[in-house]
C-alpha cells in the first residue's frame, strides 16, 4: 500500500473476526516495530511479546477486570492477538519508545489490511506484581508498558478525518518578531 494511503487508512479497530494472521505477516509487523526509534539506541532495554494464545489473552483480560472491578470490561475488544511492549525498569524513555514501536507496528498492520488498536490504560493499571507477567518469559527487571491488539477487522479499514490545531511559523516572520520584541523590551527597560 502507498505510504500516504496507509497513513490515511490507519484507524483504531475495535471489532475483529476470528481469522488467523499469517506468520509472515506477524513477523513483518514485529519487524516494523523493531525498526522504530528508541531513545539513546537502547534497544536492549525494550522487549516485544506476541501473544496468540487465547487462554493467556483471556487471563490478562480477567486480571484487568479484577483491577477495575468490572467483570464485563473488555479493554482488548476480543482481539485475537495481543502484542505487549515491555521495557527494562528505569528505562527513562520507555513511554516514548513504546509509542514509536506501536505506531510503526500499527502502520505496518494497516499496510497488510490488518486492524490494530493501541492499548494503554489497561497496562498502566497493572503493577510489577501482575500475575500474567511471569508468563511473558521476560528478562529480569522488564515490565509491560503498553500493548497493541491485532486482528482482521469486521469492516474494511477506513481512516477518519482527524483534526489537530496546527500553527506554522515562518522563519522570516519569526526574525522580524524577534527584532520588534527586542526593541520593545529595550525601550521598556
Amino acid at each position: 500500500m502507498d505510504f500516504d494511503k496507509v497513513i490515511n487508512t490507519r484507524v483504531s479497530t475495535r471489532k475483529y473476526i476470528d481469522k488467523k494472521i499469517e506468520k509472515n505477516n506477524l513477523e513483518k509487523i514485529v519487524e516494523a516495530g523493531v525498526k522504530a526509534p528508541v531513545g539513546n539506541s537502547l534497544y536492549e532495554n525494550m522487549a516485544i511479546t506476541v501473544i496468540s494464545n487465547k487462554d493467556l489473552i483471556q487471563e490478562i483480560l480477567e486480571e484487568a477486570r479484577e483491577i477495575v472491578n468490572d467483570p464485563k470490561a473488555n479493554p482488548i475488544y476480543s482481539a485475537p492477538y495481543l502484542i505487549i511492549i515491555s521495557a527494562k525498569e528505569g528505562h527513562i524513555t520507555r513511554l516514548e519508545d513504546t509509542a514509536c514501536i506501536i505506531e510503526n507496528m500499527a502502520l505496518k498492520a494497516t499496510d497488510l489490511e490488518i486492524g490494530s488498536c493501541y492499548i494503554r490504560g489497561m497496562f498502566e493499571r497493572f503493577d510489577k506484581d501482575a500475575r500474567f507477567i511471569k508468563k511473558l518469559n521476560l528478562e529480569e527487571n522488564f515490565y509491560p508498558v503498553h500493548g497493541l491488539i491485532l486482528g482482521y477487522p469486521e469492516e474494511k479499514l477506513q481512516g477518519k478525518n482527524h483534526k489537530i490545531k496546527t500553527n506554522y511559523i515562518d522563519w522570516f516572520i519569526w526574525q522580524i518578531y524577534k527584532k520588534i520584541y527586542s526593541k520593545w523590551k529595550s525601550n521598556r527597560d
